[in-house]
């Protein structure tokens, strides 16, 4: 006959909670930043494809492209930065005031909190660094049109 233990363990890593609807809104954002940094990065591409030679070094429209892909990718690190930090101060203030409302800390709440927190933190640096190694692309290929 078999018997059940009762000083069996569990691992709170294999619970799945939802994300808030805080996280899934901050997750659509982060998704238009890298659909938008990729248009960017493909409408340059199209003029004048990688590691191809620059013949579009005399045409001014495409510097004005390159110039405008750069400033635009700028704001776009910026407002990502600026959203992660919205995000982020939403997040802390509405754990801060469920865990008031419990009058008491539990470990899991906690760590919750940190968890999504973390996840926020590294979707917004991913986003970033994409936008701006694509922006480096475009910075140096405006140096490379100015030295031709």
């Amino acid at each position: 006959m078999l018997q059940e233990s009762t000083s069996g363990t569990w691992d709170l890593r294999t619970i799945y909670t939802e994300p808030s609807s805080g996280m899934r809104v901050y997750v659509l954002f982060v998704l238009a930043v890298w659909i938008v940094t990729s248009v960017k990065l493909l409408k340059v591409w199209r003029v004048v494809p990688p590691l191809r030679s620059y013949r579009q070094a005399q045409n001014p429209g495409y510097q004005k492209l390159l110039e405008e892909s750069d400033s635009s990718l700028k704001r776009w690190i910026c407002l990502t930065l600026i959203g992660w930090g919205i995000y982020a101060s939403y997040s802390v203030s509405d754990a801060c005031y469920r865990l008031l409302g419990l009058k008491s800390v539990g470990q899991f709440i906690v760590l919750g909190v940190v968890e999504e927190f973390s996840v926020g933190l590294t979707l917004a640096l991913l986003a970033v660094l994409f936008a701006f190694l694509v922006r480096w692309h475009v910075i140096k290929r405006i140096q490379r049109l100015g030295n031709s």
